[in-house]
């Protein structure tokens, strides 16, 4: 029997699991939701999204937890000591070999397939990590800036309230947003969001990124706050080639939903503002470079025709 490796990539948005062989051929895949413990949901909630979607994909490829050289779980939410520990309770008496990890590092062989770099992911909230010769490191809480596609649309919802206030531009989103919340007017779209029970959570925020984003050439508002996340993303891009010890030109893979092509406004942002570093789009979701990650830890070397092969049968 060939060998078999897995991986989970979770989300706040969705949380997908995959199985292959050192070779790149695909065995199962299977979608599920959040996998955040730090979610609304709870972390009870998320465990059985990533159990459920486990056992999903092995009862595809007719396999047990047992048969599985080597698992790799990257997971948004395994912010700190005790979060790994949650899930090493749930994930260790099932595998032989396995690895913990917040899903910053699930991008990282998308870039480079020996996994050192940077990985930024750009999804409903931002997940960053590096690895380099001095250290790996996720920086997970440590993101103090609304990023992502929810942190998008929190400060395109701050800049309509300023200009209401008169402390602000005047931007077109005081039309374009109070309209996709149900509202006729700024004050009437921050009672909707802002209420006792109100279901506008993050997910609710990022969904609306995309009409954000279309007003980039039409409103410098919006222009500003693209230019505004990029600027801090280079920040945070600088303290971890530091922490970890990367010299340039550093790797940075970029990608998630809110950079879905390298045409994409934040990318173009990101691209204007890195400098010394090498800049990459990922041609790949996430789930390929855990996967690529659970076939380096089990032991086998990941090529450029296993991340292709991958690439392929998941985008």
């Amino acid at each position: 029997m060939r060998d078999v490796f897995l991986a989970v990539d979770a989300g706040n948005t969705k949380t997908w699991a995959g199985l292959t062989t050192a070779d790149g051929d695909l065995l199962g895949l299977a979608r599920g939701g959040v996998g955040d413990i730090y979610a609304p949901a709870g972390p009870e909630a998320a465990r059985s999204v990533v159990l459920g979607l486990v056992d999903e994909v092995l009862e595809t490829a007719d396999l047990r937890p047992s048969d599985v050289k080597h698992a790799a779980f990257r997971l948004a939410g395994v912010d700190w000591p005790a979060d790994e520990q949650f899930w090493a309770a749930a994930l260790q008496p099932l595998f032989k070999q396995l690895s913990i990890k917040n899903d910053g590092f699930a991008l990282i062989r998308c870039g480079r397939l020996d996994g050192q770099g940077i990985s930024v992911v750009l999804g409903t909230g931002a997940a960053l990590a590096g690895r380099g010769p001095a250290k790996e490191w996720a920086l997970s809480w440590w993101l103090q800036h609304p990023l992502g596609a929810a942190g998008l649309v929190s400060e395109a919802l701050r800049a309509v309230y300023l200009a209401e206030l008169g402390m602000g531009e005047s931007t077109k989103l005081a039309a374009v947003l109070p309209p996709l919340v149900g509202a006729s007017t700024p004050e009437e779209m921050l009672e909707l969001t802002t209420a006792r029970g109100n279901a506008f959570n993050f997910a609710a925020q990022a969904a609306h990124a995309p009409a954000v984003l279309a007003l980039i050439d039409d409103d410098p508002v919006v222009a500003g706050l693209v230019d505004t996340q990029a600027e801090r993303l280079t920040e945070y891009i600088g303290s971890l080639a530091r922490t970890c010890g990367l010299v340039r030109p550093v790797t940075v893979v970029v990608g998630g939903g809110l950079v879905p092509e390298p045409e994409a406004p934040m990318f173009a942002a990101l691209r204007r503002r890195c400098e010394g570093v090498e800049l990459r789009h990922a041609q790949a979701p996430a789930l390929v470079g855990a996967l690529l990650d659970a076939i380096a830890e089990g032991g086998a070397t990941p090529t450029e025709m296993v991340r292709a092969r991958l690439t392929q049968k998941l985008s």
